[in-house]
């Protein structure tokens, strides 16, 4: 009786474990899965936004090099000039800042990559915890019913009592003859009868 509740009190043990684990692994998916989403639009705008930078860092420097030709009045090429520098230095700017939100969309990436895998860690738990809660003490499950029943483990004869390889009887217990051999007593027998 103390072993099934012993293994009752295991048994509930394991399923609260696993309860927590499934409820943990289920957080960690859903936060994942948000921060994965959020994360590729934080990337697919900062790639949009680093595109559009190099394009005008490219154009700015078209101007400064128009600008730098021969061929121009003064004026239009100091202008170009002015323009030119004013759009490659927020060209750089801009691929600059649109670098950094890719590096960090990148970094959130990787956050919910682990937490994907924190998740399945919890739920490999979880299950862990299911198989114990249904054999908490790790027996393996009887193939029979006759290897079901536990047998009294056989008490070896005193080499006293070994003669010429046939058990005999211990002088301090009766012999019967219908007996196979010495049987594991915590007394001496009682009489039939009495």
């Amino acid at each position: 009786m103390p072993d099934d509740v012993d293994e009752l009190i295991l048994k509930m043990q394991h399923l609260a474990a696993q309860a927590r684990a499934q409820r943990e692994a289920e957080a960690l998916a859903a936060r994942g899965k948000s921060l994965k989403s959020r994360a590729q639009q934080i990337a697919w705008a900062a790639q949009a936004e680093l595109s559009a930078a190099e394009v005008q860092q490219r154009d700015g420097e078209e101007k400064l090099q128009r600008a730098r030709e021969s061929g121009l009045q003064p004026i239009a090429a100091a202008d170009l000039l002015e323009e030119g520098r004013r759009l490659a230095s927020e060209g750089r700017s801009r691929v600059v800042k649109a670098r950094a939100k890719l590096n960090f969309a990148l970094d959130q990436l990787d956050e919910a990559d682990r937490r994907e895998y924190e998740a399945l860690r919890a739920e490999a738990r979880a299950e862990a915890h299911q198989q114990m809660a249904d054999d908490p003490l790790f027996k393996k499950a009887p193939a029979t019913a006759a290897s079901a029943a536990p047998r009294p483990p056989a008490a070896p004869a005193p080499a006293s009592a070994l003669v010429s390889g046939k058990p005999v009887a211990p002088s301090d217990e009766p012999a019967e003859p219908d007996t196979p051999g010495p049987r594991k007593t915590l007394g001496p027998r009682r009489r039939k009868g009495t």
